[in-house]
């Protein structure tokens, strides 16, 4: 029963993660980049997770971790930057649809907490899946000149593929030459953090609706200037 269920649920158990395996040594930096750089404009790729995979075959001596961490960074500089333009000087059309799959609600938090946070946003942006898109395209909007985005996008891109390679190798080095225990493992625990982290995002988006509504009331209820003594001239 038990090699019956592991062969439907998991199919690669056998000789199918080897094949992947090969293929990975063979197009694996090229397809994380390709995933990673796609994710930064088309959040349903799962760029997170290809640095994981990726990391988790670095383990088994397929790739190299340090490459895995290089080409995820690069690729998600690569696609920070190009929603930073398509917020920059995007067609009309491609920013529409762009910010209509990030979420308008989203975006438009996006855009008050840039204006809020700065530099450091675009720096944890690259943590919050959410409104990341919407991060990026504030910033090419005018909130930011692209040297400085690209600074802080670089070092967060650095830790965030850092990271997400460290979960999938040390998943590899623990399982060792059972490959699909060790992905299931470290897409799991990849999983874990990214339910916290959306949940933290959440929250974060929520407070920054708490406050515009807050600044709205205040807005609407202050007093109306009026001019105190006499403009009176002889």
């Amino acid at each position: 029963m038990d090699l019956v269920w592991s062969g439907v649920t998991f199919p690669a158990a056998t000789g199918f993660f080897e094949s992947i395996g090969d293929w990975a040594a063979e197009y694996g930096y090229l397809a994380i980049f390709l995933v990673v750089a796609g994710d930064g404009v088309f959040p349903i790729l799962p760029g997170e997770t290809s640095i994981v995979a990726g990391a988790v075959f670095a383990a088994e001596g397929d790739l190299t971790l340090w490459g895995v961490v290089v080409v995820g960074a690069i690729g998600a500089v690569v696609g920070d930057s190009l929603a930073y333009w398509i917020g920059r000087g995007g067609a009309t059309g491609i920013r529409r649809a762009v910010t209509r799959m990030a979420g308008e609600h989203r975006t438009h938090s996006a855009e008050r907490l840039v204006k809020r946070h700065g530099p450091a946003l675009v720096f944890t942006g690259r943590f919050l899946p959410g409104i990341r898109i919407g991060i990026n395209i504030a910033c090419g909007a005018g909130q930011m000149s692209y040297p400085r985005f690209l600074l802080f996008d670089t070092a967060g891109a650095i830790c965030w593929s850092l990271q997400a390679a460290l979960i999938g190798y040390f998943a590899g080095k623990a399982f060792a030459n059972q490959i699909w225990v060790a992905l299931v493992v470290a897409l799991g625990v990849a999983g874990v953090v990214a339910l916290i982290v959306i949940a933290r995002e959440r929250r974060m988006v929520a407070r920054e609706d708490a406050l515009e509504a807050a600044e709205e009331r205040a807005s609407t209820v202050a007093p109306t200037p009026t001019s105190t003594g006499s403009g009176e001239t002889t």
